[in-house]
């Protein structure tokens, strides 16, 4: 079935194990298209995972090349346990990720699902950048000290 949608197998596993509770719209689309049935609406998941005036975190596999979103905003990576344990921001969270492919610790299980918020203002994905950053301190295992970041 992962291979007819063409994503990845543990998009596959992660939807269906509820690791991915809010799939990206293409990897919905693909899988309904694979099924021919459409998928239940989560409105009580999609709900949750909204941020009040901002957007929805959208999960997304991030070791899937289509599933990357080329787009600016807030990513959270979580481990294999959902624990979240890194949040950055970028203007493009695709070619992000791609700067962080080479770190040690960027690999499964360390990193094994992510999510992210669409935010077009720079400004802005700072300020909840680092607010998510402060609200995780505990639990943001890679970046835990460094709650205030510089603009770049």
């Amino acid at each position: 079935m992962a291979a007819k949608a063409d994503v990845s197998i543990a998009t596959v596993y992660n939807i269906l194990s509820g690791r991915a509770q809010n799939p990206n719209p293409r990897t919905i689309a693909s899988l309904e298209r694979v099924l021919g049935e459409k998928f239940e609406s989560k409105s009580e998941t999609q709900e949750a995972s909204r941020i009040d005036g901002i957007g929805q975190l959208i999960d997304f596999d991030p070791y899937d090349q289509k599933d990357l979103p080329a787009k600016p905003g807030v990513y959270v990576f979580y481990d294999i346990s959902g624990r979240p344990i890194y949040v950055g921001k970028s203007g493009n969270i695709a070619t992000r990720f791609k700067d962080h492919e080479d770190r040690f610790w960027v690999r499964r299980p360390i990193v094994e699902t992510a999510a992210y918020v669409e935010i077009p203002d720079s400004a802005t994905r700072d300020q909840v950048e680092t607010v998510l950053i402060q609200f995780l301190n505990n639990n943001a295992v890679m970046n835990k000290n460094r709650t205030v970041r510089n603009s770049n």
